[in-house]
């Protein structure tokens, strides 16, 4: 009896996972036709990161883009953090994030647009289903851009925000992942620690947190 217990529970775990084609519908089917990716969402989705800087959300986009690809739906990150290092190649301060320099602002919007109109290449042209769109996001204005330029070519989107109030976790968080990325490279690491807290706080002064009315289409 005890055999075949054993054999019946590894047909169980041994038991394949089984993908559920869902065909696709909606204003784009025509420039799907003829590609050999099964489809698994309606239509193409975006995921959209919100949180303040030190919040686990790039941690979380890697995560969820690395599972979502091992479940069969071809998913893509896109940091915009990225694309503001390669627009401005040296770093100076957190005054680069004040709400109140414009200069920086018009910087910080063609960064996302461009990381935006790179999730709808990716959409287009390489057959992808899910983008993880990485960046604070932090006010509704940002939000609305969004949301209006995804409804316009149909996509779904829903925000994933993450919310961390403990100072010891936000602290280690500073100190493990963004005192090693390439705008504190041979910097203090007191020096680096004092900018990156006031970074953060130039976010705080503008920062909307989801609201399940206002944030939906």
């Amino acid at each position: 009896m005890a055999l075949s217990g054993n054999r019946e529970q590894r047909k169980l775990t041994q038991t394949p996972l089984l993908k559920i084609w869902v065909p696709w519908v909606g204003c784009n089917l025509n420039r799907r036709r003829g590609s050999s990716v099964p489809q698994f969402c309606n239509s193409p989705t975006m995921i959209v990161m919100v949180g303040l800087p030190a919040r686990g959300k790039t941690y979380i986009s890697k995560k969820l883009t690395r599972y979502l690809n091992w479940i069969g739906v071809p998913t893509k990150s896109f940091n915009v953090g990225q694309y503001r290092r390669e627009a401005v190649k040296i770093y100076k301060d957190f005054e680069f994030f004040n709400p109140e320099n414009e200069e920086a602002m018009k910087i910080r919007k063609a960064c996302a647009l461009a990381a935006v109109k790179d999730v709808a290449a990716y959409f287009s042209k390489e057959q992808g289903q899910a983008a993880v769109f990485d960046a604070t996001n932090t006010t509704r204005e940002r939000r609305a851009v969004i949301l209006s330029y995804a409804k316009e070519r149909g996509y779904k989107v829903f925000f994933v925000e993450s919310i961390c109030d403990d100072p010891e976790i936000i602290a280690e968080n500073i100190k493990q992942v963004k005192l090693g990325s390439p705008d504190y490279v041979d910097r203090d690491e007191d020096e680096a620690m004092r900018d990156f807290s006031r970074r953060i706080d130039c976010y705080k002064s503008s920062y909307m947190p989801i609201d399940d009315e206002k944030d939906r289409y």
